[in-house]
């Protein structure tokens, strides 16, 4: 598609300026299967403030990337990347990942990039966010950094600017779904740990049609005490409806509905194993049915590293819960 690739081309040579402007890693080589973009400013004119957020840098930076580029911390500047399948491979669909990181760091490969070369490779475009982290001074103490953060988790202020920054990124990538060779209502968002937090929030946007089309929490949810209200999947049914579940019609889904959902989290992992069953449960009880893989072990935080568990195989259901939920079928030719 001539002009699919140039707008390409356009939006290459302009995030290419911007990340030289903002110190962000460079666009990869296009593989045969893959072409990684540049990354994008989000905010290219100011970074808007969250008021009362702790974790605002005293001044634009760049990213800090550290241990071998496993993650990235002191991110101030957000941005996004892109990671598109050649057109031939292309189904249309797309994700948007949020690594974890526990607000003050992106786990940026195990939780980012590797997640998005493989859907990539299976013809699903991916785009990796990095949200505004916890700003961590020289010299403060992971003491006083959790302080901050822990302070601000159950309100749902520590994750307020990483949400505003995966709603805008969501925002531009519909926008600009025709040069990216995707289908602006096929467009889900995944999420990992304090990044499944950014994600299960956007899907609670007041809005519906600012949501993501489709979800998935990898042991993550949205961290606030108590959760939030969750909208009703269904219409009450009319009176006279029998009780008995088997005797019931189909229920009607309700406007405003969550989009579907994907969860997985490992049983070992004490982190937010009990928020991520509590969160189900909510969901359960408004009358939704999440896709839920409860692996017996991995721990928290196991990403795309192999550990001989079966929480290893996570991203295949989730592949194969995307296809079986319709969002990467090529719509038929004209």
């Amino acid at each position: 598609m001539p002009s699919q690739r140039r707008t390409l081309l356009k939006a290459t040579a302009l995030s290419l300026a911007l990340a030289a402007a903002s110190g962000t890693s460079q666009a990869a080589p296009c593989t045969q299967d893959v072409c990684t973009l540049a990354p994008q400013l989000l905010w290219p004119a100011g970074v808007p403030a969250i008021p009362n957020w702790p974790g605002t840098a005293p001044a634009i930076g760049r990213d800090e990337v550290r241990e071998g580029g496993e993650i990235v911390v002191n991110v101030s500047q957000p941005s996004y990347q892109a990671w598109l399948p050649r057109a031939s491979k292309a189904t249309g669909a797309a994700v948007l990942i949020a690594p974890g990181g526990g607000f003050s760091a992106l786990s940026i490969r195990s939780e980012g990039t590797q997640v998005a070369q493989w859907l990539a490779e299976r013809g699903i475009a991916a785009f990796v966010l990095r949200y505004r982290t916890f700003h961590q001074s020289p010299g403060e103490t992971r003491e006083s950094l959790n302080k901050r953060m822990f302070g601000s988790l159950a309100s749902g202020l520590a994750g307020a600017a990483g949400v505003a920054d995966g709603m805008e990124a969501l925002r531009q990538i519909r926008a600009g779904a025709a040069g990216f060779g995707i289908d602006p209502q096929r467009i889900g968002a995944v999420g990992f740990s304090a990044g499944g937090h950014v994600v299960g929030m956007m899907a609670l946007a007041a809005n519906e049609r600012e949501r993501p089309n489709f979800v998935g929490l990898i042991y993550g949810m949205p961290m606030t005490t108590p959760l939030p209200p969750l909208p009703p999947a269904h219409l009450p049914y009319p009176e006279g409806t029998p009780k008995e579940p088997w005797l019931r019609p189909k229920p009607t889904p309700a406007p405003g509905a969550l989009p579907p959902t994907f969860i997985a989290m490992a049983q070992d992992d004490l982190a937010v194993g009990t928020g991520v069953r509590a969160y189900y449960d909510a969901m359960f009880a408004a009358g939704y049915r999440p896709e839920l893989h409860l692996y017996q072990r991995g721990n928290h935080g196991f990403g795309m590293r192999q550990q001989g568990s079966t929480s290893d195989r996570w991203l295949d259901a989730f592949g194969g819960w995307i296809a079986a939920e319709g969002f990467n079928k090529r719509p038929p030719a004209p």
